[in-house]
């Protein structure tokens, strides 16, 4: 954020080089694309490069896993002529998750309701939904995989807009733009998907792999990418990421139980 705001506008942000007319000779990079901070241009970078597939995506994902918060700060800073846009590595990611989970195991009544203890309050939910409905019981078992494997990624995106908009409440002092705080979301949530796809593929060892790749490792993550991104202290990092972590093991165990529950719902 700092560099953005003392770097002149002749220097591409991307690469450093003199530009001299609307795009950068030497990488590429609009020559005004830093200063777009809309929701909008997100979403127009995102379409511009929907197709392109290189190898830009092994070393964004390299960056995203090994260096918690390095992607956003040189996505914010004006560096994302050789990144894949935080979207589209999302969107990709949420493909893969959806992919997985119907292939491998698209029978989640199966784990939820056979497998589960018989005080399971999730358990007792979907029970308690399929007594009351008129359908028969494997008409309601399919209905309720459909809805659930269809909808576990899509349900996500509120959770996501709930933590962008904690984000912009915890900085609001600070020169942030609320894109910046949605770039920051999806690449955190884009490592949390790939984690809960670690989960699910684990989740026959018991509770504990679950607890590992869904809470602990995300929580974990989140600390190193808010102080890389947000602060320059270390004591101020804690005190936010303690808050903030909280808060997504709220919105995510929200995300988890809600799906389930919405599903089962609907399929009564």
């Amino acid at each position: 954020m700092d560099n953005l705001q003392h770097t002149p506008a002749h220097i591409c942000q991307n690469c450093g080089h003199d530009l001299t007319g609307n795009y950068c000779s030497n990488c590429g990079q609009k020559s005004d694309e830093v200063y777009k901070k809309s929701v909008f241009s997100i979403l127009g970078h995102f379409f511009e490069e929907l197709f392109t597939w290189d190898s830009r995506f092994f070393s964004s994902m390299k960056y995203l896993f090994l260096k918690p918060g390095y992607l956003t700060h040189e996505y914010i800073s004006g560096r994302i002529q050789k990144y894949v846009s935080p979207l589209k590595m999302f969107l990709f990611t949420s493909l893969v998750l959806f992919f997985i989970m119907i292939k491998g195991d698209p029978d989640q009544y199966k784990a939820l309701v056979d497998v589960a203890e018989s005080d399971d309050f999730q358990r007792n939910f979907i029970l308690e939904q399929e007594s009351s409905s008129s359908k028969s019981k494997e008409l309601f078992k399919d209905e309720f995989n459909d809805q659930l494997n269809d909808n576990v990624t899509i349900y996500i995106f509120a959770v996501m807009f709930l933590f962008s908009v904690l984000l912009k409440i915890v900085y609001i002092t600070k020169n942030y733009y609320y894109s910046e705080h949605v770039v920051f979301t999806l690449h955190f949530f884009t490592f949390v998907l790939w984690n809960f796809l670690l989960g699910v593929i684990t989740q026959g060892l018991g509770d504990l792999s679950v607890l590992l790749f869904i809470y602990l490792v995300p929580g974990i993550y989140l600390f190193f990418a808010i102080k890389r991104v947000y602060h320059r202290t270390l004591w101020k990092a804690v005190l936010a990421g303690m808050f903030l972590t909280f808060s997504y093991w709220m919105l995510v165990t929200m995300w988890i139980i809600g799906t389930v529950f919405i599903s089962a719902y609907r399929s009564s």
